[in-house]
């Protein structure tokens, strides 16, 4: 039996967040983890999007914040039953690169529970490049309410998904990230080798639930124009999905 509360208050200071919410939720949960903290409490981002750890280390403090990345699907069978379509993994890493003793005990945590982990000397490179492929996966086919498999068949739509790519990782670029020339054609072959999934946040549009398009399509075009990179795809997308990006009301 697992204990559970929704205070923070409750628990105290912790080792380890995981931090884990959906994206819109972090303007009211981040001051929430106050009391969580301790003079050694870490956190770990595990959210879609690039910029929650620096919104976590505004509030909570920099050094405090490993930022992560996660890839898994999975879909509910019947109550309490999950099934794992994608093997689930996990990246993290310190922002100044180094390899530091909390992160190992961590990492190994993690493995002892059968979590495929690793310490990523670069993060922030492993934040964008999973960025890049997930904001145009999800944008594209949460558009189209098509599954990536059906979606890529069509040259026009495996056009448009590169398209996306290429504007957030020009971003990206410009910012000084270390990402690969070949990562969209890297992605795209990777996504084409991956069992049939779905993005979460096609979930959401599709079950009518307020989704993560403002971190996602809506970052690539925030930053875009802060750094001066045009964004049209994205700016189409976003100008599609717009409508519903906080669900439905009466949907769970």
């Amino acid at each position: 039996e697992v204990d559970a509360t929704d205070d923070p208050a409750q628990v105290g200071p912790v080792d380890l967040v995981l931090f884990t919410v959906k994206t819109f939720h972090n303007r009211h949960v981040i001051t929430l983890l106050k009391p969580l903290m301790g003079h050694e409490t870490s956190i770990i981002t595990l959210q879609n999007g690039v910029e929650s750890h620096e919104q976590l280390g505004a509030v909570l403090g920099p050094n405090n914040i490993l930022p992560g990345a996660y890839w898994a699907s999975s879909h509910i069978l019947s109550p309490g039953v999950i099934v794992e379509d994608v093997k689930a993994r996990i990246s993290f890493g310190e922002v100044d690169d180094t390899e530091s003793l909390r992160a190992l005990d961590i990492r190994n945590v993690f493995r002892d529970a059968g979590i495929e982990t690793e310490i990523s000397p670069d993060p922030l490179q492993v934040l964008w490049q999973k960025f890049i492929v997930l904001s145009a996966l999800a944008g594209i086919t949460s558009a189209a309410q098509t599954r990536p498999k059906e979606l890529l068949q069509f040259p026009d739509a495996r056009k448009m998904f590169c398209e996306a790519m290429e504007e957030a990782l020009a971003i990206g670029l410009a910012k000084g990230i270390n990402l690969a020339d070949n990562l969209v054609q890297e992605s795209l072959e990777y996504i084409d080798s991956l069992p049939d999934f779905q993005s979460s946040m096609h979930g959401d549009y599709e079950s009518g639930r307020a989704t993560e398009l403002d971190a996602l399509s809506g970052a690539v075009i925030r930053l875009g124009k802060q750094i001066g990179v045009p964004t049209p795809i994205h700016s189409f997308l976003y100008s599609v999905l717009l409508p519903h990006k906080d669900g439905v009301p009466g949907s769970d």
